[in-house]
């Protein structure tokens, strides 16, 4: 990974204050087309979660279960090119991975314009997740290495802002394009525009980005990067609540009367983080890890205790608004703890180890939450799913934030 090096202080346990900042320069125009692209890969993905299922029903006859596998088995791609993204990244470079990834993720985008089956679109569902998967990588990677040293928790916040607009605005557009008559057709349209400007946005950036390593450079034997894995569990421990809150948030406000509330519930979560990223970013990077971590592991609790608990359209926007600080926030942090723990030739690996647990984690929360709905019903659940969080706080204070930081020269 082309990156600054410098030193980093070693850390055992988080608690040790880092050495004041100097304000290098963070952003340049590499690290700026490298958000952008990351802006665009996020809505091809974002675009098409509110619509998918509904897609499926109506162009194929597709039943509940089979539009909800149309849906998610994107997502089986994506967990898939985790594992070996971080160990391509640093056998050929971020280059050549982030500029291979988004040309399959526009090819794959253009074959949602083709006549179709039901297979074929869950084949062409899961080869989106796959190139989705390794661009993500490849890209939120190489941004973190063009950052100076002092400002990787920053860095790591901005550079997964463009997938945090696209979580709260490309449903909001999707839908506005399949509501107001448009139809899926300009849904996938729009989709392809998005991978474009990912693909464009990268082509300026490319040669600031990582080439391929000189044959006798070391290369990475393990398809994970361990020391990324405690965090990673941690945060994924919050995603499995998140990830049922997403699933069954509709239901439970159309039980409750508050569906105008949610179809903004996710638009203020998005703009919340807009704001909370980047200062989580800066006070991770001049003070510690713990000072942002402990007190955002508390509030993903307190967000899915107060959505569960609303009463009204304000309560479960104020809940909106604190899991956007919490889990929307803890996102980019625990991105910046997997990759400081790690060398700079491995941080493509460490982003892929991390967002390997979260995604799967993510994947699986409804699964694994589901079953408690019929039994507890909705408030019941988001509840218990709300109790993960402080499991991960346990785990981060005996585990992941003991985790040692590196020897840089």
């Amino acid at each position: 990974m082309t990156s600054p090096t410098g030193d980093l202080p070693e850390s055992a346990t988080g608690e040790e204050s880092r050495p004041a900042t100097s304000r290098a320069r963070l952003w340049t125009l590499p690290f700026a087309m490298c958000a952008l692209s990351v802006l665009g890969v996020g809505f091809t993905f974002f675009l098409l979660v509110p619509t998918m299922a509904g897609h499926a029903v109506a162009e194929f006859g597709a039943s509940e279960t089979m539009a909800g596998i149309a849906s998610s088995s994107f997502f089986f791609g994506a967990v898939l090119a985790r594992l070996p993204a971080g160990r391509a990244i640093g056998r050929l470079g971020s280059r050549r991975v982030s500029l291979g990834s988004l040309i399959g993720l526009v090819l794959s985008c253009l074959a949602y314009l083709l006549p179709a089956t039901l297979a074929t679109l869950l084949v062409i569902r899961v080869v989106h997740g796959v190139f989705f998967g390794f661009a993500a990588t490849a890209l939120v990677g190489a941004a973190i290495g063009l950052a100076p040293p002092s400002r990787r928790g920053e860095a790591s916040g901005w550079s997964m802002m463009g997938q945090t607009l696209a979580t709260g605005l490309a449903p909001f557009v999707a839908l506005s394009l399949v509501n107001t008559g448009a139809g899926q057709r300009a849904v996938f349209l729009v989709t392809v525009g998005f991978a474009v400007l990912a693909l464009g946005a990268a082509l300026v950036a490319a040669p600031r980005l990582s080439g391929r390593p000189p044959a006798d450079a070391p290369r990475s034997r393990t398809w994970v990067a361990p020391p990324a894995l405690p965090i990673g569990i941690v945060v994924g421990l919050c995603a499995i609540g998140f990830s049922t809150l997403l699933a069954y948030l509709n239901m439970f406000a159309a039980e409750r009367g508050l569906v105008p509330a949610a179809s903004s519930y996710f638009l203020i979560y998005a703009l919340v983080i807009a704001v909370s990223r980047p200062g989580a970013g800066v006070l991770q990077d001049r003070l510690n890890d713990d000072v942002v971590t402990l007190p955002l592991l508390v509030l993903v609790t307190v967000g899915m205790a107060l959505t569960a608990l609303a009463g009204g359209p304000a309560a479960l926007l104020i809940g909106a608004a604190v899991l956007g600080l919490g889990y929307g926030t803890l996102l980019s942090v625990g991105q910046a703890i997997a990759v400081s723990r790690l060398s700079p030739t491995q941080m493509g690996l460490g982003v892929s180890s991390y967002f390997l647990v979260v995604d799967a984690a993510t994947g699986l929360g409804p699964v694994l939450m589901g079953p408690l709905v019929g039994p507890l019903g909705f408030q019941n659940t988001f509840l218990a799913a709300g109790v993960l969080p402080l499991v991960g706080l346990l785990i981060y204070v005996l585990v992941a934030r003991r985790v040692a930081r590196p020897h840089l020269t």
